[in-house]
This record gives C-alpha cells, structure tokens and sequence, in this order.
C-alpha cells in the first residue's frame, strides 16, 4: 500500500478504516498508486446515517450565529493549509497547482465565509398574507461529490447544508478520497460537533447507492453524469427523498460579431480548457461567425501553445493530466469519432500526448466542420476538446447555442455589454457569464442547469434554501 494508505471514513466524530474490498487510488501524472479506498457497504452507510440522524435535533435547533463561525473557522483552516490540500488534490487527480491553490483552497474558503454571511441574513422567518412562514433543515443530507473540482464540490454542498442546520453524510469520489479525509479533519479541528458531519467511502454502484436510497435522508445533493444522476434520483425518489442533481454540460462560449476576436479567443480556449476541460461548466462549443472561421482558426493554433503540459505540481505547468486512464482513452475516443465524422483538427492529434514518457495526457484539441449533430457536438467529453460552430447571424448563434440537451452555463463576449445581456436572455442556461467573468468570482451567485443539466441550485441563498423545508404558521 502506498503513502496515504487507506482512506477513512469519519462517523459520530470517529475515525474509522473501512474493510471493505478496496482499489487503488492512482496518481494520473506518475501512474502509481498513492493509497486505496475500500467500500463502506449498507451496514456502514447505515450507521453514518444513525450518526447524522442523532446529530441533527441539536444541530438544528443551534443558533445560526453558532454555524455560521464554525464555517469562518474552517475557512481560516483551509486558508492556513492551502500548500497542503492544493498539492494533494494536483496528487490525486493532476489538477495543475496553481489551480488547484485557487479553486480548491482560496475558492472554498471563499464559499465558507459567504455562506456564513448569508446564513446570518436568510429569511428563517417571514411574514407573509398574514402567516409566518418559518424555514427550517430538511434533515439528515447525503453529499455525494465528484473528483473533478472536489474540495470545492465536498465544501458547495456541505456549507450551505451545515448553514441550513441541516447534519451531512458525505461519499467523495473513489478517485480523490484523500482530500475529503484532510477537510474532514478540518471541520473537526473547527469544533463540528461529532455526527454533524461523517463521511463514507466507495463507489457509486455500492455505497453511492446505499446511500441515496437510505429511508432516513432529508435530502440528496449529487454531482456527476447524467447518467449517475438519473440512478440517484431514481433510487431517491423509492422514499420520496428531494434531490439536488448537477450533471454536467456541454457550454457554448458566443463571440458575437463586434467581438475583439483575439481577447475573445483567449478568454473561451481559458474557459474551455480549464482543467484540462474536466469542469462541467468549460465552454466546449466555441459558437463565431461564418466569415471570421479562418481568423479564428489562426488565432486558436497561436493560443494554444500557451498550453504547457507537464508535471502538475510545477507551477509553469498549465495542463495536467486527465484524472485516470479511463477517462483519457475515453476522450481519445471522441476524438476519433470527430476525425471519421469529417471533422477538421485544428490543434491536437488524436494520440495520448507525448509529453513525457508517463501521465494520462491528451494535447490540447480544437475541432473544426463537424455538423451539427456529431457525437462531438452533442456530448459531455470532459477533456481539453473544443468543437468550433460557426454561425450566420445573432439569431444563428442563439438557436446553435439552445440546440443541446444540456443547459448549465454560456459565455458570451461582444464589445456592446448591454447587447450581450440581451443575447443572454434568450439562452437556455443556468448562468450566463459576459467577457471573462468567472463562477469562481462570485460565490454567492447560485449555480446549476436545466434539462439533462438537472436541477436546483447550489451556492448563494439558493444554495442554502435547498436544504430547508418552509413551514406556514396561520393564526
């Protein structure tokens, strides 16, 4: 067994090693394993549930002032530790360091301090028509978080949950189990009372299930495929159990035709290939005008080769490998589909990169004349894969942008703001980000999709009125 050995769980303020079947946890840039993580099956779901069920009366009727300095006094922990989690998490699934400092570190920390804020102001009792309508937690939630982003992920749900005064079982990702146990620990160094937060480990066919069908939750809260998510919320809905589901999409970056095309090309290839394109939000559908393909052709070769690939813990590195060599045959495969399918390849081989003699690497790729139907138009790859789609006009842009299952985030850059905002209401999207902002930027802006994107929101008072139930008082 490697370094980290075995990943814990946490249950009523215990650790715990689970004995379970285990797999290796591998580190994608050097291909070795680093620990293992074993399943936590019914029994062991059962008895985080019990704990957070016995947890939930005080925790719930505690004051909100009382949550809100336990999230403050985590996000000073993971302010203080940010050397150690971002090197974890670049360990555990290649994230590039200097990203894995901002977005799994700085960003989470961020999150904690605003949803304490906004904890204080939510309205946990309102008048209204003559009633009082109180807002109180929904119960005993289920956390179960992906290994894309996953500090922020495990600290999107947990916060706001925690705030609500809602008790949490967490399940990480089998891929990134490691993190989860550091910030877990962080919540206990905090003061979190024991209960109020446990965590188990596994797989999501094994104790992903357990846990989502277990009769006693609140509320499930699942980041992950459509796929997954639609398992999830089946085996909820068996206890009629609300679900928040966040499923990924397939985003469209619209560089509108008074775009400067050079800024624009730059700000979309950032936010299409952030992680080396493993975010659900990366806009993977660059959307430019007919006439401005081959300029934009020409600037996308250029840019790209800004794209260092390397070692992710070398801060020069601006790609990492993908998470797993599942994950890099897979888009590998895309890529080749797009290749038959006519597509013209702009950057990128369609080969594992050779960058160094080990790690999961894909070249950063950019694909041209696919129709609009291709499988590489139409579906989730979660790698560093742009497809091209040009357009006639604004109304062009708009009807290519909407033609997808998905609906979680669009970009838009124009040099007319106002006129941006315009095209933005008509796009069938969760957020809408204008010339460059980031999600990151704004943590209290609430985050989600609609169609195969799912449901609810996360982040923001949103975020926390997820995780409540309303109560009307008539007198």
């Amino acid at each position: 067994m490697a370094e980290h050995g075995r990943a814990q769980c946490l249950v009523a303020g215990e650790w715990i090693t689970p004995s379970g079947s285990a797999t290796p946890v591998i580190d994608p840039f050097t291909e070795a394993q680093i620990g293992e993580v074993a399943e936590s099956g019914p029994d062991a779901v059962d008895r985080a549930v019990e704990a957070a069920a016995a947890a939930l009366p005080s925790w719930a009727d505690s004051d909100v002032e009382q949550r809100a300095e336990l999230l403050e006094r985590v996000a000073d922990l993971l302010t203080r530790d940010v050397d150690r989690i971002a090197g974890l998490v670049t360990e555990e699934m290649g994230m590039p360091l200097r990203l894995s400092q901002v977005t799994q570190s700085e960003l989470p920390a961020s999150v904690l301090r605003s949803m304490a804020r906004l904890a204080r102001e939510f309205p946990w009792v309102e008048p209204i028509d003559g009633a009082t309508l109180e807002r109180g937690p929904a119960g005993v939630v289920a956390a179960i978080t992906p290994w894309n982003f996953p500090v922020h992920q495990i600290v999107a749900k947990v916060a706001a949950a925690l705030a609500a005064g809602c008790t949490v079982v967490l399940k990480p990702s089998e891929l990134t189990p490691f993190d989860a146990n550091v910030l877990a620990s962080l919540f206990v160094e905090a003061g979190c009372p024991p209960g109020v937060l446990n965590t188990v480990t596994g797989t999501g066919p094994v104790t992903g299930a357990a846990l989502a069908v277990h009769p006693d939750l609140g509320h499930v809260s699942f980041t992950g495929s459509v796929a997954a998510g639609r398992t999830v919320a089946g085996l909820a809905a068996r206890t009629l159990t609300r679900c928040t589901l966040e499923l990924g999409g397939k985003s469209p970056v619209l560089l509108l035709p008074d775009a400067d095309l050079d800024t624009a090309v730059v700000g979309a290839l950032s936010s299409g290939l952030v992680n080396s394109g493993q975010a659900c939000n990366a806009t993977t559908r660059m959307l430019v005008p007919a006439a401005a393909l081959a300029d934009v052709a020409t600037l996308v070769r250029t840019h790209t080769e800004q794209y260092t690939l390397g070692d992710p813990a070398d801060p020069a590195t601006r790609l990492g490998p993908l998470a797993s060599e599942r994950q890099r045959d897979r888009v590998l495969g895309y890529i080749g589909g797009a290749v038959v399918a006519g597509g013209t390849l702009l950057t990128g081989t369609g080969k594992p990169s050779e960058t160094t003699d080990h790690g999961y690497f894909v070249d950063p790729t950019v694909i041209a004349r696919l129709g609009e139907d291709a499988q590489a138009v139409r579906e989730e790859i979660f790698g560093p894969v742009i497809v091209i789609q040009t357009y006639t006009d604004v109304d062009d842009a708009v009807r290519i942008a909407n033609d997808t299952d998905y609906g979680l985030s669009a970009e838009i850059w124009s040099a007319d703001t106002d006129r941006a905002r315009s095209v933005a209401s008509r796009l069938r999207a969760g957020q809408v980000k204008i010339n460059g902002v980031r999600t990151r930027n704004r943590p209290a802006v609430p985050f989600g999709g609609m169609k195969n994107s799912g449901y609810g929101r996360e982040l923001g008072m949103f975020g926390i009125e997820e995780f409540t139930e309303v109560r009307a008082v008539m007198a």
